[in-house]
């Protein structure tokens, strides 16, 4: 897998972009919380990095998606540092609505730039047939940094504030825009079927024809709902409902990021099965940690059910992720990764509304308990509606073939 210079060069960059997304967004959020002192301010900046984004997001894919690989990753990522560089000064001259325009303005681009190395990691792994060893070894980078990078940013930024951890992200996109600039391996687009000022809609339409990708894209979507119930209920828990203050908090984090990590390995080993039943495993998982937390009489068993719910997290968003990429043809890759990655920005916000709602009516027992069930219906679901046997991603015919 290493042995295929493109793959090593979309796998840094990949990995670096994860490392600077979790550095800023702690950053960020602390600072916006401080300084105006309110959960809107904090709501704000999240609808900007996250929710905006998504919706804004698959506009751009559609757009630059048949550009040349190399040079749009690198025009991507070098915006990238200029954002970053341009919210290093608006945070040292903090003035919120700036922030969070530029903020949009990073996310935008961010999301455009992964799904464009999403397709082009397919289009690399494809004919050697290391789809999934790859997607493995992504999701583990990802989730490794996923673990490390808050604590990174918390480093860097009670170092020396929030404009040297935007800076240091600004570094590292130019090394990565270095590294895209000198790559010389990278997949040629495909060219697509539909014009560019119709390729939304056409793409859209697509995954509405095509059963496998229109289920997953569907039982994706249902699922981070009830996946991310969980996360404005865990912080009341620990606190309220155990009494174990911050650090039992701290604790339920720390596991499920450990479990996540764990979970790329599991994901590693067990990768020949079905994505069907990788799917299925990981949404059962996640629903019997949310029930093991909603009846745990203790930290310790809350915390062991964090981790089961972080493994089935780890199994379930890269074997859902290859999944589509196998059900999905070279030419629609970049358009369905960016309705992916959007799925994946945008539906937690619904699951964090409805998360707060039963916590505040029912408690969060409660609220855990629904998380669970409905992962448990996912998991049904996934078994039930998706194929059982995966297709071979389609051939690219040699006019496409070309690196450029």
């Amino acid at each position: 897998m290493l042995k295929l210079p493109a793959y090593r060069r979309l796998l840094a960059a990949y990995t670096l972009t994860q490392l600077a997304w979790s550095v800023g967004t702690l950053a960020l959020a602390v600072q916006v919380y401080h300084r105006t002192g309110s959960a809107l301010g904090s709501t704000a900046f999240f609808l900007a990095a996250q929710f905006v984004p998504a919706v804004l997001s698959p506009l751009l894919v559609a757009r630059v998606d048949q550009l040349v690989t190399r040079r749009l990753l690198g025009i991507l990522y070098a915006l990238e540092a200029v954002a970053f560089v341009a919210l290093g000064w608006v945070s040292s001259h903090f003035t919120l609505a700036p922030l969070l325009v530029i903020v949009v303005l990073d996310g935008v681009i961010a999301l455009t730039a992964r799904a464009i190395t999403r397709a082009a990691s397919a289009a690399v792994t494809e004919p050697p047939h290391l789809l999934r060893a790859g997607n493995a070894l992504m999701n583990t980078a990802f989730s490794v940094c996923f673990f490390v990078g808050p604590a990174l940013g918390a480093v860097v930024a009670n170092a020396g504030g929030t404009s040297a951890a935007m800076f240091f992200n600004a570094g590292l996109f130019v090394l990565i825009t270095l590294m895209m600039g000198t790559a010389v391996s990278l997949p040629s687009a495909v060219p697509g079927a539909a014009p560019i000022h119709g390729r939304l809609r056409a793409a859209i339409g697509h995954s509405r024809r095509q059963p496998s990708i229109r289920t997953l894209l569907g039982i994706q979507g249902a699922g981070l709902v009830f996946f991310t119930i969980s996360i404005p209920v865990e912080v009341v828990f620990a606190v309220h409902t155990l009494h174990s203050g911050r650090g039992g908090y701290a604790g339920l984090l720390s596991a499920w990021g450990a479990g996540t990590v764990a979970g790329s390995a599991v994901y590693a080993r067990w990768r020949s099965l079905s994505g069907r039943a990788l799917i299925a495993a990981g949404a059962g998982a996640l629903g019997a940690g949310f029930v093991i937390m909603s009846v745990a009489p203790t930290l310790w068993v809350a915390i062991a059910g964090a981790a089961i719910a972080g493994v089935g997290n780890g199994v379930e968003a890269v074997a859902a992720r290859t999944t589509l990429q196998e059900h999905t043809e070279q030419e629609w890759m970049a358009m369905i990764m960016s309705l992916n990655e959007s799925l994946f920005m945008a539906m937690p916000g619904a699951g964090i509304l409805i998360g707060g709602a039963l916590t505040a009516l029912a408690g969060t027992r409660a609220a855990l308990a629904v998380g669970g069930a409905g992962a448990f219906a996912m998991a049904v679901a996934a078994a039930a509606l998706l194929p059982a046997q995966e297709p071979a991603l389609p051939t690219r015919s040699p006019a496409a073939a070309g690196r450029r």
